[in-house]
C-alpha cells in the first residue's frame, strides 16, 4: 500500500533527477543562477569579460572558496560554522612571515604555520566536541587569537623580503591561470574525494545526520569535531599563506578590515556554503555544490564593483543570498519529503 502510494506521489509530483541526470534540484539551480548572471553580467557591464577582471574573478573566488571548503567540513558534519576563519588566516600570515624572517625554506615554514593552525583548530574543536556552542566557541577563539597575536606581535607589519620562495605561489601564473587558483582547484577536487569515497567524509555525513547513529556504528561526535575544525582551520591557514606569499607580508589584522569592502571573507565563505546547499544542521552537502555556490557569489560581487556599487550594497547582497539560499533549500526539502 505504501509503496503503490509513493509511487503515485512520484508519477504525479516534478521529478526533479530525471530533468538534471540524477543529481540535486539545487545543483540544477547552482548551474542555472550563475550562467544567467554571466549572461546578462557578460551583455550589460562594461569590462566584465576583459581578460583582466577575468583573473581578477579568478583570485577571490580562490581565497573565498578555500575558507569556504574547510568550512564545508565543519557544517556538513552537524557543527554549523568556524567563525575564526579570518584571524586563522591572520595569524598564520603573521607567522608564516616570521619563518621567512628567520631563514625558514618554503616547506619549513609551510609545517610551523599550517601545523600552529590545526593546533588552534583541534583546541576549538575539542571544545565544541565536549559540548560547547560551536558558534559561542569559535567567535570566543576569534577575539583570542586576534587579541593574543596583537599583543604578541604589537601589530606590526612583517615584510617578506623579495623575491622569496613563496612568491610563485601567491602571484605567479600557470596557463595564465593565478597559482592561487590552481590551489583552490586541487583543494577542492581533493575535498570532494575525501567528503564522497573515504570512511572520513562519509562518517561526516553520518555524524552530522545522526549523532546517535553515529556513535552507535563506532564514530565518536567529540573526535569528529576535533578532526573538522582541524580541517578548516588548515584551510583557513592556507588562505593566510597565498596571501602573505602574494604581498609579501603578513599580519594579524589582514582579514578583518572588510577584505575587499564587500564584507569579510568569513561572511562571504557561509555564503558559499549556504548557496551551495549544504544542509545548516548537517547530514547533507558538497565540496562541488559549495565551489559553485563561491563562483557565484565573486562573480555577483565583482559584477558589482564593475557597476559602481559601495560596500553597503555589497555586504546586503551577501546578506541576502545567505537568507534566501537557506529558505529556498528548506522549501525544496520540504516538498522532496
Amino acid at each position: 500500500m505504501s509503496t503503490t502510494t509513493t509511487q503515485q506521489s512520484e508519477s504525479s509530483g516534478f521529478n526533479w533527477k530525471s530533468l538534471t541526470g540524477g543529481a540535486s534540484p539545487w545543483v540544477a539551480v547552482l548551474l542555472i543562477i550563475p550562467a544567467l548572471i554571466l549572461i546578462y553580467g557578460a551583455l550589460t557591464t562594461e569590462n566584465f569579460l576583459t581578460p583582466i577582471n577575468i583573473k581578477t574573478i579568478l583570485r577571490s573566488t580562490a581565497f573565498v572558496g578555500i575558507f569556504a571548503i574547510g568550512l564545508t567540513f565543519v557544517t556538513i558534519s552537524g557543527n554549523f560554522f568556524l567563525l575564526s576563519l579570518e584571524e586563522t588566516a591572520g595569524i598564520s600570515s603573521l607567522i608564516f612571515a616570521f619563518a621567512f624572517l628567520n631563514d625558514f625554506n618554503l616547506v619549513q615554514a609551510l609545517a610551523v604555520t599550517l601545523g600552529v593552525a590545526v593546533l588552534i583548530g583541534f583546541l576549538q574543536g575539542a571544545i565544541v566536541g565536549l559540548g560547547g556552542n560551536p558558534i559561542v566557541v569559535t567567535l570566543g577563539a576569534a577575539g583570542i587569537i586576534f587579541g593574543l597575536a596583537s599583543w604578541v606581535s604589537n601589530n606590526a607589519v612583517i615584510q617578506i623580503e623579495r623575491p622569496h620562495p613563496a612568491e610563485w605561489l601567491g602571484t605567479g601564473l600557470t596557463f595564465t591561470v593565478p597559482n592561487v587558483t590552481w590551489a583552490f582547484i586541487i583543494l577542492a577536487v581533493v575535498g570532494e574525494i575525501i567528503l564522497r569515497y573515504t570512511s572520513f567524509g562519509r562518517s561526516c555525513y553520518l555524524v552530522g545526520a545522526n549523532k546517535d547513529t553515529a556513535k552507535a556504528t563506532g564514530y565518536s561526535s567529540f573526535w569528529k569535531a576535533v578532526q573538522v575544525f582541524g580541517v578548516s582551520s588548515a584551510m583557513a591557514a592556507f588562505v593566510g599563506i597565498l596571501f602573505a606569499a602574494q604581498i609579501s607580508q603578513g599580519q594579524v589584522s589582514l582579514f578583518s578590515a572588510g577584505f575587499g569592502s564587500s564584507g569579510s571573507l568569513a561572511i562571504s565563505a557561509i555564503a558559499s556554503v549556504m548557496v551551495g546547499g549544504t544542509a545548516i544542521f548537517g547530514g547533507r552537502g558538497s565540496i562541488m555544490q559549495t565551489t559553485l555556490g563561491a563562483i557565484f557569489i565573486s562573480v555577483v560581487d565583482n559584477m558589482m564593483v564593475l557597476r559602481g556599487f559601495e560596500s553597503g550594497p555589497r555586504i546586503l547582497f551577501v546578506g541576502l543570498t545567505v537568507v534566501a539560499s537557506v529558505s529556498l533549500y528548506a522549501l525544496i526539502r520540504r516538498n522532496a519529503r
